[in-house]
């Protein structure tokens, strides 16, 4: 469909990619015209995990787009000579993958054609996908709009050499969000699991049939050591209507940032009975139980009565007056709220860290993530000690705890309290709490009833996948 060149930005003086549209394509007005459309729906697209558009245009007949140059290979490469990956860096690699997905198509931008081919991973394993809208502009150009199985692929205008990774309503010819993107995804981390997609034909066309009659072989059974809830995660993102599939990009990438990698198939220890003496019969199961079944029912039942007898006595007036104490009363609760989140990556770092994705923090759904840079690996690629956020709070108050809900595994933060947003970290003092080895779900951090208006959570260790997502957090007081 294209050329890619590498060039030099004469104005700018950057480095740049330029691709030039094949001539067949770039001969038609309207095609030119639509793909123009799209390469500016992508240029909107700013996102540490896309690739970034700078401009496009046609120069004596040649159509072109002008990209951000990416160092490194693509996934196609990559498996082609490496084969399958290892479970932690194909998650890696897909995590980042349904973080450009999701912004997309917050942004109205459905990929159509996510792909190895179009997931460029840089010399430092950040993940870059390319070619945004490009694959819609050729869909729009197709001469026909019967379903996809019956029209010959080779056919000037349909997707070139993508039958691998098409939804099964691509196929059908049908309408498409970014569900189907969210299939494609499935297709590619399937095949970085198992070194090869799920569906494999003689023809094209034949490939595309399978998307829509054939069930995905089960990836655990194509290769050996897959973690059974990350093949839960691919099956479900292959399932064929995209009802059943993850609703957004945003619940994949939290579903695959909860999968444990660690081993799930550990065979369990048998203990066996010790062989009876001889002549004395072994005593049945329900003989045995009922040896100490009896004795401990009637032991909690006991103890249930004396508590139930107790509790009852102490919430009589004589039962107040005897044990000293009065009714409880209920503290009512300080209107304290979190009204600004910001991004804390003090030098060395780069003073932010997906500003756009801040207001996730506290619109109510889990599922949409404030993430970190993705790194080298959990120590932030050895170049700093962390990065955070802070959250800003509506009033001065006697802080009590803050919850944090996160689908990342096996990582570490610090929490610090001040009277006000500082620069750096040294001015925040000293930590007030600290978790490490965080598990997937809600966490808390004791804030110990310090007086504050901000509040600072220091992210110390990126944990398995090099990077670190929060979903909500929230701040409470002490009455």
């Amino acid at each position: 469909m294209a050329e890619v060149w590498e060039a030099t930005d004469d104005i700018l003086g950057r480095p740049v990619a330029v691709k030039i549209l094949l001539p067949r394509l770039a001969a038609d007005d309207s095609f030119r015209e639509r793909f123009r459309r799209e390469a500016i729906a992508a240029a909107r697209l700013a996102h540490p995990n896309v690739v970034a558009t700078f401009d496009t245009g046609v120069d004596d007949g040649v159509a072109f787009i002008v990209l951000e140059l990416v160092h490194g290979r693509t996934l196609h490469e990559v498996l082609a000579q490496s084969g399958p990956l290892p479970a932690s860096r194909a998650v890696n690699v897909a995590v980042q993958v349904a973080a450009a997905l999701d912004y997309a198509h917050r942004h109205g931008v459905v990929h159509r054609d996510v792909k190895p081919g179009n997931i460029l991973l840089s010399v430092d394993d950040r993940v870059k996908v390319a070619d945004f809208g490009i694959a819609k502009a050729a869909l729009d150009q197709a001469s026909d709009s019967r379903p996809f199985a019956g029209r010959d692929l080779t056919q000037s205008g349909a997707i070139l050499g993508t039958a691998k990774y098409l939804s099964p309503e691509q196929v059908n010819g049908e309408d498409i969000d970014g569900r189907a993107d969210i299939y494609s995804l499935g297709i590619v981390l399937y095949e970085m699991l198992c070194g090869r997609p799920p569906y494999e034909g003689e023809t094209d066309v034949a490939v595309a049939l399978q998307h829509v009659q054939s069930s995905p072989p089960s990836p655990r059974r194509v290769r050996a050591g897959i973690p059974r809830p990350l093949e839960t995660v691919v099956l479900r993102s292959l399932a064929k209507s995209p009802a059943d599939r993850y609703a957004s990009a945003a619940h994949m990438q939290t579903a695959l940032l909860s999968v444990d990698l660690g081993p799930d198939d550990a065979v369990p220890l048998v203990v066996r009975d010790p062989t009876p003496a001889e002549g004395v019969p072994a005593p049945s199961f329900r003989e045995s139980e009922r040896s100490w079944l009896y004795p401990v029912a009637a032991i909690l039942a006991v103890a249930l009565a004396l508590g139930i007898i107790g509790l009852l006595f102490a919430r009589t007036e004589t039962g107040q007056r005897i044990l000293g104490s009065e009714p409880e009363t209920t503290q009512p609760t300080v209107d304290v709220r979190v009204t600004e989140t910001r991004s804390f990556d003090p030098p060395p770092g780069s003073q932010a860290e997906h500003e756009s994705e801040l207001p996730f923090l506290v619109d109510g759904d889990p599922s949409t993530l404030w993430t970190t840079e993705t790194y080298s690996n959990r120590r932030f690629g050895n170049l700093k000690n962390g990065v955070g956020v802070v959250l800003v709070l509506s009033r001065e108050a006697r802080l009590d705890e803050l919850t944090v809900t996160s689908p990342t595994r096996d990582w570490s933060a610090r929490t610090f309290v001040a009277d006000g947003p500082k620069a750096t970290l040294a001015e925040w003092g000293e930590a007030v709490s600290s978790r490490n080895g965080i598990d997937p779900g809600q966490t808390t951090f004791d804030l110990r009833g310090r007086s504050g208006s901000a509040v600072l959570l220091w992210i110390t260790d990126l944990g398995r996948a090099n990077q670190v997502a929060l979903g909500e957090v929230e701040v409470s007081v002490r009455g």
